[in-house]
């Protein structure tokens, strides 16, 4: 199923609209709104996706992170180790 997300690509002005299948996985979606925001902003290799105010797990899936029709998503750089 899909499911449609806020996307927001730091350091980008705009927000995008990303439709993330529930089976795939947050890394994916991250790489895919990094994606649609090159014309604005370099894409990073390294990166953190945010929701609510907490961090998503890469690995997890889009269901599993409990993200529903239009949650908001925050792609940011990754602190360095």
């Amino acid at each position: 199923m899909l499911v449609p997300l806020y996307g927001f690509v730091a350091g980008d002005t705009l927000g995008i609209l990303v439709l993330a299948r529930d089976d795939e996985t947050i890394a994916s979606v991250a790489a895919q709104l990094q994606r649609a925001a090159t014309v604005r902003v370099r894409p990073r290799a390294r990166v953190r996706v945010l929701a609510r105010g907490a961090v998503l797990d890469p690995a997890a899936t889009v269901s599993a992170s409990g993200l529903t029709a239009l949650d908001r998503i925050d792609v940011v750089a990754a602190e360095e180790p």
